[in-house]
């Protein structure tokens, strides 16, 4: 059986991973709402059809808000984890039925360790997050986005949040903590490489986001100067279109591996198939835009895709 979060997830991975398909291999039959509904920033769709889908465009600086509820959402849920395992607070009852809501899991699935790693690097990645799209990123003020890719954010934050702590021990089944599998082999094995791995990647999706708004930056005020779109080049870019995308799959990479859940594997899915898409239209849109763009970059992949 499959819970909420997994079927919204499976749902959302399919429908990005089959609508990309058709985009991308028959745009010239594929109605033009659906393709305006599934562009957004630089590749947009440019054609005059189906502006009534403008009704439920949004700003795309509204990626803010993101990060917003994310860094708060995310530092409840962390601190009440604190407390559960180290001040010996008990799971709310309320809490309990919640997360039951959604998982419908009656035994955890991981380790407390695992789940704390994976919970922790969330909150790293949002919270970095949160200080770009505010303070680094220049967002076009005419870039928009359909409202369904704003609901899509806001679930995916508030699921991959619920899925970590709603499948660690104490948050579903026993409440003995006698009983508490506080550590695994699995995660003594990987906690170090992953987490190493993990802020490698974090690093250089932030290096890639200077890069990104420095590109619309004076380079000695600081000051935005422009909000056309230039051709990056440098650390990543070097290789491939989007390596902020391939980051973002790297670091899902290492949470699926602490995390290898039946609802973190649904997630990751999601993840795999937007970013792998988002990437593919950015990188052909950089191909049609710029003449000179460099042949041996790939989407998201380095010489792969």
């Amino acid at each position: 059986m499959l819970n909420i979060l997994e079927i919204v997830f499976l749902g959302l991975a399919s429908t990005v991973t089959f609508t990309g398909f058709l985009i991308n291999n028959f745009e010239k039959h594929v109605p033009a709402f659906i393709i305006k509904g599934f562009r957004y920033g630089s590749f947009a769709y440019k054609g005059s059809e189906a502006n009534f889908l403008q009704l439920i465009e949004i700003p795309k600086a509204w990626y803010r808000h993101f990060y917003l509820f994310a860094s708060c959402f995310g530092s409840v849920t962390l601190i009440y984890m604190f407390a559960v395992y180290y001040l010996k607070y008990s799971v709310h009852k309320y809490v309990s039925l919640f997360l039951r809501i959604f998982l419908e899991q009656n035994e955890p699935s991981v380790s407390a360790l695992a789940a704390l790693i994976v919970l922790s690097l969330l909150m790293v990645q949002c919270l970095r997050r949160f200080y770009e799209t505010y303070f680094v990123q220049v967002f076009a003020k005419s870039s928009r986005m359909n409202l369904s890719h704003y609901l899509a954010g806001i679930i995916h934050y508030f699921a991959c949040f619920v899925a970590a702590v709603g499948q660690a021990p104490l948050f579903c089944g026993s409440q003995d903590r006698e009983k508490v599998n506080w550590n695994d082999t699995p995660t003594k094995v990987l906690a170090v490489p992953c987490i190493a791995v993990f802020l490698w990647a974090w690093f250089e999706q932030y290096q890639s986001n200077l890069i990104f708004a420095n590109l619309r930056k004076d380079k000695k005020s600081g000051k935005v100067v422009t909000e056309d779109h230039g051709v990056p080049h440098g650390r990543m870019f070097q290789h491939v279109s989007s390596p902020h995308r391939m980051c973002e799959l790297l670091m899902y990479t290492v949470l699926l591996l602490l995390m290898p859940t039946k609802t973190f594997i649904c997630i990751y899915l999601w993840v795999l198939a937007n970013q792998i898409q988002t990437a593919i239209q950015a990188h052909e849109w950089y191909k049609k835009t710029f003449k000179n763009y460099p042949k041996e970059r790939t989407a998201i992949l380095p010489h792969i895709l």
